[in-house]
């Protein structure tokens, strides 16, 4: 097993060496080091679900999401993940009036998701984010599987437990390998984060009706603990941002296994219960001018919506504006059009 972890772990080592396209970010504006290319990405993402043909708006969905993977992995320097644009809004902050153009920097990428997600709502996470589309390009697998166990109210399932066994196994047999090879440091705290997701896994096996919604506070502390860790100058990486950063991590290597597998599970685990990006956009999106309506009068509860959305955000019809990631499904699979996507742009006064 031990050799087995090692070859794995050389294996990404070798790949993530040589995993940027370029060599060194792009230059946006002269004399600066703002990558353009996300800004306008970004940009032009936030009004992609509005201007699509309808009958095949998932596909550009898909289309976005795998487009996003690349862009952010493959291509963008500014972005190292959930954690680091909640640590480079807070040093692009600080550096404001003392270095702008460094400031521009760091606030470029989050700035623009932030202010996108105040006028389009939460699109990002449901067409563009690296880490949602893994999830849910993972979770496909046992589609049929998590929606027969939504429709059920999610009872204790013995497949469930068996995946979260395995989960909890190659966690342990990682940690093993890794802790013979290196001492951890605070850098390495995402490590802390994939042991809560197998601790979430054993608690939503039996108990995932009764604790989904009380857990899900649980991003507003994982918020409150990255946003302190970058007051105190403490760098923690995140999931995917080995994938971010030309160097190799194998505490976020660990982290981003887990959180696919894990996904595997539970649809969306890390969106639902410990992004704190998540929590950002969420109160972001809280008063944006696109937003899902619902129309009780042509609903039929037939519960469709509840069915094909990953996140739970529909339920009986209804939308939860705070779990909703605008990906649309439930507007493109509701038969009699009860769901629709609205724009409300109020005139400045």
């Amino acid at each position: 097993m031990a050799d087995l972890f090692r070859w794995l772990g050389d294996l990404f080592e070798r790949a993530v060496a040589s995993i940027k396209v370029l060599d060194q970010a792009l230059s946006g504006l002269e004399g600066s080091y703002v990558e353009l290319l996300t800004v306008l990405a970004l940009g032009l993402l936030a009004v992609v679900p509005m201007i699509v043909p309808e009958r095949h708006r998932q596909r550009y969905r898909l289309a976005n999401q795998l487009f996003g993977i690349v862009i952010f992995i493959f291509v963008i320097y500014t972005c190292l993940g959930v954690f680091g644009m909640i640590r480079n809004f807070h040093r692009g902050l600080s550096e404001i009036g003392r270095e702008n153009i460094v400031a521009l920097y760091y606030c470029s990428v989050p700035v623009t998701i932030l202010v996108t997600s105040m006028i389009f709502g939460p699109t990002f996470c449901g067409w563009i984010c690296p880490t949602g589309a893994l999830q849910e390009l993972i979770g496909r697998i046992f589609g049929r599987w998590h929606r027969a166990q939504k429709r059920c109210g999610h009872p204790f399932s013995r497949k469930m437990l068996i995946m979260t066994l395995l989960v909890a196994g190659i966690f342990l047999g990682w940690m093993a390998y890794l802790s013979a090879t290196r001492v951890f440091f605070v850098e390495d705290a995402s490590i802390y984060w994939s042991e809560v997701l197998v601790i979430l896994l054993f608690i939503l096996t039996w108990r995932m009706a009764q604790w989904d919604a009380r857990l899900r506070r649980l991003r507003v502390l994982s918020f409150a603990i990255i946003v302190a860790a970058s007051i105190a100058s403490l760098r923690i990486t995140s999931p995917v941002h080995f994938g971010f950063n030309k160097v190799y991590d194998p505490a976020s290597v660990l982290a981003t296994v887990m959180v696919v597998l894990a996904a595997l599970v539970v649809p969306h685990i890390w969106c639902r219960y410990l992004c704190p990006w998540r929590e950002a956009i969420a109160w972001a999106g809280k008063h944006s001018a696109r937003r899902l309506e619902a129309d009780p009068a042509r609903c039929t509860h037939c519960g469709r919506c509840a069915d094909v959305c990953g996140v739970d955000a529909v339920a009986d019809g209804k939308v939860d504006r705070r779990e909703c990631h605008m990906c649309l499904k439930c507007v493109d699979n509701c038969p009699t059009k009860a769901i629709a996507l609205k724009e409300d742009w109020k005139p400045m006064p």
